[in-house]
């Protein structure tokens, strides 16, 4: 089980550092799939290849650098897509807090789910936070007419996230694992 506790004397070199590269990876994972992938048939459902930063980032730090990591990648890609302080920008924010809180919820069970049902379960969730966020933006409840469509793409895509990332960490090394879960 990977230690989600910050040392006495804040947070190590080794763990910062780490954040920051998911941090780096998630912007650029977002800013490229909003800018080069068409986006899927549903309005406002992507692949969510951002995602896959917010779930190494719970698998090896935990769910508090987590929320970090997913709250700064909505924010600088929302910065660079011009987003921010828009309702798109609200949208993302909201699924990736709903993503996150069910992703982390999941990962305090132990070993109970996989990051792939972690993922599943965050994609799900980000949907449903945006479609939440969607009706108070719009003032009606027409956005859930989405729900069924934007949930059954939701299991595909938090498939595709869920399994790079169990790709990803079957590529590191034990060693390097227990260094960044400290």
């Amino acid at each position: 089980m990977r230690s989600t506790r910050w040392s006495a004397d804040g947070e190590t070199t080794r763990s910062l550092a780490t954040a920051g590269l998911l941090v780096a990876l998630g912007a650029v994972l977002g800013l490229v799939e909003s800018s080069i992938l068409p986006p899927l048939p549903v309005p406002g459902v992507r692949l969510g290849l951002a995602n896959i930063a917010v779930v190494l980032a719970l698998f090896l730090l935990g769910p508090r650098k987590a929320l970090v990591v997913s709250i700064l990648r909505v924010v600088l890609v929302g910065m660079a897509a011009g987003s921010l302080g828009g309702p798109a920008g609200l949208l993302a924010l909201a699924g990736a807090v709903c993503a996150w809180a069910v992703m982390a919820g999941m990962a305090s069970r132990g070993d109970a789910f996989s990051v792939v049902g972690w993922s599943v379960a965050g994609a799900a969730a980000h949907v449903i936070g945006q479609l939440v966020a969607a009706c108070l933006v719009v003032g009606s409840a027409a956005p859930l007419l989405f729900a069924p469509v934007s949930l059954a793409l939701s299991l595909g895509c938090g498939l595709s996230v869920g399994y790079s990332v169990r790709l990803l960490l079957s590529r590191l090394p034990l060693k390097v694992r227990a260094e960044v879960t400290g």
